[in-house]
């Protein structure tokens, strides 16, 4: 089901009066002073700009809220990842699966909490593969979905040395996959705010460039 924007607000924990406003003062300011600048300058293609920004500004604001999910999104998949380091000393201490999730509780964020509890409530009333795919679709990530699969099998054949190998093995591969992204990620950060003083630059060439013609065009209505 798709949630309106208000609920995505709510989830996002930001205020949703807070961000209406935020939106409609960005909006109101540009569209306003794009209007004035036309009466103060007597130059179109300024108004027009700044009124632009007014429209341009709240959406790229908007987009903000994508990026919040994704990254949500993001780290309790990483959050996962990371706690199945202790589920797999768990069941290495000969704790069957359904207690293993169960010891993960205390080291859970509330999210994970919920989730793993919701889990385990239908682990005990359904022994097939459901639970643990429904559980995975939490994630959208297919990493989550492999990892459960293969937690699955070691329900399903008895968590012996050869199930929990394989899972070990999976889980490996998987984990230096996902630090090599994150590592990935922080370059492509710095890199990003490598080019602010790029863009910085780039803007300032602009508003002089404004600021020329500008003048350029009161001389030319004086002569």
């Amino acid at each position: 089901m798709k949630r309106n924007f208000k609920d995505r607000l709510t989830l996002l924990g930001l205020n949703y009066k807070k961000e209406i406003l935020i939106i409609v003062g960005i909006f109101v300011l540009f569209s306003g002073s794009g209007v004035a600048s036309y009466f103060i300058f007597k130059e179109l293609y300024i108004s027009l700009i700044i009124g632009a920004l007014g429209i341009a500004l709240p959406i790229f604001y908007i987009t903000r809220y994508s990026k919040l999910e994704k990254e949500i999104e993001k780290n309790h998949v990483d959050e996962f990842v990371s706690l199945l380091s202790y589920f797999k000393i768990f069941v290495s201490n000969k704790n069957n699966v359904y207690n293993s999730f169960k010891m993960l509780l205390p080291y859970s964020s509330s999210y994970l909490q919920e989730h793993l509890q919701i889990l385990l409530n239908s682990i005990d009333v359904d022994k097939s593969i459901g639970p643990y795919v429904s559980f995975a679709n939490k994630f959208h990530s297919h990493v989550i979905e492999s990892l459960m699969l293969s937690i699955y099998q070691m329900v399903d054949n008895g968590v012996n040395e050869n199930g929990f190998n394989e899972f070990d093995v999976l889980f490996n591969n998987i984990r230096a996959k996902h630090n090599e992204e994150l590592i990935d990620k922080n370059k492509k950060s710095l890199d990003t705010l490598n080019s602010f003083p790029l863009i910085g630059a780039g803007a300032l060439t602009i508003i002089l460039s404004i600021s020329i013609l500008s003048i350029v065009g009161e001389m030319i209505n004086v002569l």
